[in-house]
């Protein structure tokens, strides 16, 4: 027998064993499953299999044909991984995309979710239930990658990072046990995953979340300045929000014009700073108050909306016509102490030249974490900082364009 033929012999073995798929490359349909990534940028690195899992059970069987045969092991869940860490030469690729499950404990104020449920279709299902979770700002982006990797939420001055939500998780482990983690089983386990992203070492079934309620009123107020005032605008409002209750975040973004804006902006190649505040209050006096603070900036600007009713269905609208998906996409984020406005200045000029309109850069402030504050939990994610953000170079097609 073959070594092409033993192979086939020992992937017809799993496909027996599994209620799923098992592709193996050089199949017909090989290409599709291995192509399922959110970011058109993909490196040609392709595994030996793809294991599309359907259950729990598949992701044992998986973990265990792997080991039995030395073979090495990468995880998909949603294909959001700007770094294309699925991406593997060789070995096997576990695809989570079946795994879509969702129950909700209203009385509990409780879910237990499969890896793939989106940040917008999680909210979504909680709507009915006046529920929400500190799901990310990106609608498309599932919970797998999202949760092991801590990550930044709606909310997040008050609510915290997400996976500080995350209460306990199902999961395969490396010699193909199915355990429970959280605070009191398998505790190190639970350490490493909240936090630990595509070097996670388990594979990750299910997580069961804590769930808070819905504020009633949320507001938003948007600013955009000529980039030429960038350094004291960004300053100014970096400071205010230092005055401001938790409940509110503040993004500094180097945006494309608006075509209302664009003639106003041509000395900037039809570039802006964009400043948006958004609110999670109780009730719209409290909203309006708390962003009226905002008013008080002394610099005038192009143009702006105050205190704005919004809802995080249309937040998700205005976050995925900025991450727009299809696009290819190369990203550079860091956590830092260093002044946002410097930061911002400095990349500005470079911003200027930037070919493709949908290139941003943004700085999303978190003043209370500038010393490393997280409530005190004992877990891999642990760099946190005053500032996030970074440039998201984002481009149509092989030419820049």
């Amino acid at each position: 027998m073959t070594n092409r033929e033993e192979n086939k012999v020992h992937v017809s073995q799993l496909q027996s064993q599994i209620a799923g798929r098992v592709i193996q490359r050089g199949a017909e349909d090989y290409y599709s499953a291995w192509a399922s990534n959110w970011n058109q940028l993909r490196p040609e690195r392709y595994a030996d299999l793809i294991v599309q899992v359907a259950n729990d059970r598949d992701v044992v069987e998986a973990i265990n044909f792997a080991r039995h045969n030395h073979l090495k092991v990468a995880v998909r869940g949603g294909g959001h991984a700007w770094c294309a860490s699925p991406f593997r030469n060789r070995g096997m690729l576990i695809d989570l995309s079946r795994l879509t499950e969702v129950r909700i404990d209203a009385a509990s104020r409780t879910a237990a979710i499969q890896p793939i449920i989106s940040n917008r279709d999680l909210m979504v299902k909680l709507e009915p239930y006046q529920l929400a979770f500190p799901v990310g700002h990106c609608p498309q982006v599932k919970a797998s990658g999202y949760l092991l990797s801590g990550e930044i939420a709606w909310n997040g001055h008050r609510w915290g990072p997400a996976t500080l939500s995350v209460k306990a998780m199902e999961m395969a482990t490396a010699d193909g046990r199915l355990v429970t983690a959280s605070a009191d089983q398998n505790q190190e386990l639970f350490w490493a995953a909240r936090g630990a992203g595509a070097g996670m070492f388990a594979v990750v079934t299910r997580f069961h979340l804590a769930l808070y309620p819905r504020p009633q009123a949320i507001y938003s107020s948007t600013y955009f300045y000529r980039l030429s005032r960038i350094a004291e605008v960004t300053a100014w409002f970096s400071q205010a929000l230092e005055m401001m209750p938790d409940n509110v975040e503040m993004t500094l973004f180097l945006v494309s014009a608006s075509p209302a804006l664009a003639d106003q902006c041509s000395a900037d190649n039809g570039k802006v700073c964009m400043i948006t505040a958004t609110v999670f209050a109780d009730t719209s006096d409290e909203a309006k108050t708390t962003l009226d603070m905002l008013e008080r900036c002394p610099y005038s600007c192009l143009h702006k909306t105050v205190a704005v009713p919004t809802t995080f269905e249309e937040q998700f609208a205005l976050s995925s016509s900025m991450w727009p998906e299809f696009v290819r996409a190369k990203v550079e984020t860091l956590w830092s102490n260093a002044s946002p406005a410097e930061m911002l200045h400095a990349v500005s000029a470079h911003f200027v030249r930037a070919p493709d309109p949908a290139t941003l850069v943004l700085f999303a402030l978190y003043p209370k974490w500038a010393h490393g504050v997280l409530s005190g939990e004992d877990m891999a994610f642990s760099m946190v900082a005053r500032v996030y953000g970074g440039p998201w170079t984002m481009w149509k097609d092989a030419r820049g364009r």
